[in-house]
């Protein structure tokens, strides 16, 4: 068993990825289908800061909502606290545990919905109140919007059961495309960023969130307008990106669950 990687050997890993193989890397599973519809669900003022900006936004992990982001598996952390113990490594257990915490404070992430239809979780979870839109591409325009950031990977997240399952070590990146499979609902695709100039001396915390130059209208295929805003909000949201982006006007439309029902 390899206990878990050394900051240089991660920096290593990285730049051993050449651009056309970075949808090759083990920690990053790719989906079957590249033209399958992608979604990222946002406040409005997200969405003002996206168009005016023409930037993406990527949040450190130890910020977001979960806990156990970036966590170890149980059963791979008593494999690998067994390991040590027998090589007479016993002691640097605390000190193991502490770096892959700090390692958190490292690893940026942009989080999108994967699935060819518009999900009621997702607007509960993200726009709540119904003040909200969730801009729509595809995968595969995803990919290509972020061609020119080698330092930038996708991939889709895989869920386990952390009680009793788990992933290789190995690699600083399986930790961060695993989550519980209690988020399973959330099909989510993973854009990671680990910027090599934080990767300094030990305690180096970096700032809450990094940006990445982000063309979006070739992106952008649709902005939905969250299903249960006021009728108002539509014609807020449009003017928004009628002023911001003009290009992309035509894409604001109202959420297809905003229908009305047939009996």
């Amino acid at each position: 068993m390899r206990i878990s990687l050394s900051i240089v050997s991660l920096l290593m890993d990285m730049a051993e990825q050449p651009p056309e193989n970075k949808l090759k890397h083990r920690c990053f599973p790719q989906p079957p289908d590249t033209a399958v519809r992608v979604w990222r669900y946002m406040d409005l003022a997200k969405l003002v800061w996206t168009l005016v900006n023409r930037k993406l936004w990527l949040s450190r992990i130890d910020l977001l909502q979960d806990p156990h982001e970036g966590s170890t598996p149980r059963p791979l952390a008593l494999e690998r606290d067994e390991w040590l113990r027998e090589h007479g490594a016993g002691q640097i257990l605390g000190q193991l545990s502490q770096d892959n915490q700090n390692t958190r404070t490292r690893i940026y992430v942009s989080c999108w919905h994967s699935g060819n239809a518009e999900s009621e979780a997702m607007w509960r979870l993200y726009c709540p109140g119904g003040q909200g839109v969730a801009i729509q591409t595809t995968y595969q325009k995803l990919v290509d919007s972020i061609a020119h950031d080698e330092q930038l990977f996708i991939g889709l997240v895989e869920y386990l059961d952390y009680d009793t399952q788990s992933f290789p070590d190995g690699n600083f990146f399986y930790p961060i495309m695993h989550k519980r499979s209690s988020f399973e609902h959330e099909h989510e695709v993973r854009l990671v960023k680990t910027p090599p100039e934080l990767w300094g001396p030990p305690g180096t915390v970096g700032p809450p969130g990094i940006t990445v130059d982000w063309e979006i209208d070739p992106l952008i295929e649709a902005i939905y307008v969250a299903p249960y805003a006021a009728a108002y909000f539509h014609e807020v949201v449009q003017a928004i990106v009628k002023q911001f982006a003009p290009n992309l006007e035509p894409s604001v439309r109202w959420s297809k669950m905003r229908a009305e029902p047939v009996y």
